[in-house]
């Protein structure tokens, strides 16, 4: 474990959570030479872009950026200066005094839990045929045996011809989360262009050394041959997992919370149509959301703890840097 946080969120504390699946929480993590930080996932917007560019505009973005900067360590985060955790390619520049590194953290957790969701439950109308069965997961390295699944495959539920390996549901789930911190570390890039700053855009970097040197707490899987998976940084960034929560149950109703069936709630008027981009009436949200079934919870659950019996851990955090 590294240094404990000088300043972090109070124990406890869960990331918000989006009202849709494919964008896990992230949290932007940087050092330079005065100390390790990162912008509390919680902090609010500048607004209106447009009011960005005024005095009064970037008054306020500095000041969301200073009220919601965490000191996590007091001096430049130590990364060893080998390949790797960094590559060949760029030791000559990378995490260098007088550079700043920002580092793009993502959830794996999340996106994973939600994919899962998604390929075995029909009713949430993306992977899986609206008038059919979800997919079958399977172990393909233990025989494509079913990942906790075969209560669901005997029912019906799922379509035992219709084959998910978990291999390829585990590298969709990293593909789905790995493209905001793409984007994150493309504007920053551009940013550093504009203000005729150097930059340099990292396209290849090992960072569970990283996240050991930053804190994270490390698990060891029991039954499988892999490495060691970062499942969170306590009080600041924390996956949706065991010790997170208490159980992988836990976890997948935190995140699935969203798409549960909605409860009766007072009508409300219709919001006057105009030409106002991007806005619909409630009735038009709320006829187009999305439900998830009962069966859906509890087979996700069943391939959530399947993973967990299997490694003693889940995919978790994941770095991207610039």
């Amino acid at each position: 474990m590294g240094p404990k946080p000088a300043h972090a969120l109070p124990v406890g504390r869960r990331p918000h959570l989006p009202e849709h699946l494919t964008w896990p929480p992230t949290a932007l993590f940087f050092t330079n030479d005065r100390g390790v930080y990162v912008i509390d996932p919680n902090a609010g917007s500048t607004g209106n872009i447009r009011e960005a560019g005024s005095r009064d505009g970037r008054a306020q973005a500095l000041g969301l950026y200073r009220d919601h900067r965490l000191t996590v360590q007091d001096h430049r985060l130590e990364i060893p200066r080998r390949a790797p955790p960094l590559c060949g390619h760029n030791l000559w520049d990378s995490n260098m005094p007088g550079s700043t590194l920002f580092i793009p953290v993502c959830d794996v957790s999340f996106s994973l839990i939600g994919l899962i969701a998604q390929f075995i439950d029909a009713r949430l109308e993306r992977f899986a045929a609206t008038s059919g069965c979800g997919m079958n997961i399977v172990d393909d390295r233990f025989d494509f045996r079913p990942a906790g699944t075969q209560e669901w495959l005997n029912s019906g539920f799922l379509d035992g011809g219709n084959i998910l390996p978990l291999s390829h549901l585990e590298r969709q789930a990293c593909y789905f989360t790995f493209s905001e911190p793409a984007m994150i570390c493309q504007n920053m890039f551009l940013a550093t262009e504009a203000m005729g700053l150097g930059g340099w855009m990292h396209c290849g970097i090992m960072s569970r050394e990283i996240f050991e040197v930053l804190g994270f707490k490390v698990i060891v899987p029991r039954q499988v041959s892999a490495l060691a998976n970062p499942v969170g940084l306590d009080g600041i960034f924390e996956a949706y997992c065991p010790p997170y929560f208490s159980s992988m149950d836990a976890a997948v109703d935190a995140v699935l919370a969203p798409l549960l069936p909605a409860k009766p709630t007072p009508a409300t008027p219709d919001q006057p149509q105009g030409p106002v981009p991007y806005l619909i009436t409630d009735t038009e949200h709320r006829s187009g959301a999305v439900e998830i079934s009962e069966d859906g919870i509890v087979c996700t659950k069943a391939v959530c703890n399947y993973l967990m019996t299997l490694t003693a851990d889940f995919p978790a955090p994941s770095t991207q840097c610039t």
